[in-house]
């Protein structure tokens, strides 16, 4: 059976300092990592998903903005040519 992994919305708005911070964002990125390291490591697939929030209004998650990006800790790897 294949697997993959989702990283889902561990963007720098929810970490402090951000629009929109959540408690203990590291905590939940650092498990995240962890995870993610394995599946590097076995050359398992791991997809990457943020929200962004293109209304007028928006609070956070705005698109083109450091908030909406996916944290440093669990960032993508660079794409291959």
């Amino acid at each position: 059976m294949s697997r993959a992994l989702l990283i889902i919305d561990i963007q720098n708005d929810y970490f402090p300092g951000g629009a929109h911070p959540l408690h203990e964002p590291a905590a939940a990125a650092a498990a995240a990592r962890s995870v993610l390291d394995a599946f590097r490591a076995g050359g398992e697939p791991v997809v990457h998903v943020r929200h962004v929030w293109d209304e007028p209004d928006a609070l956070f998650m705005v698109p083109g903005t450091p908030g909406a990006e996916i944290h440093e800790s669990v960032s993508p790897r660079p794409a291959s040519p």
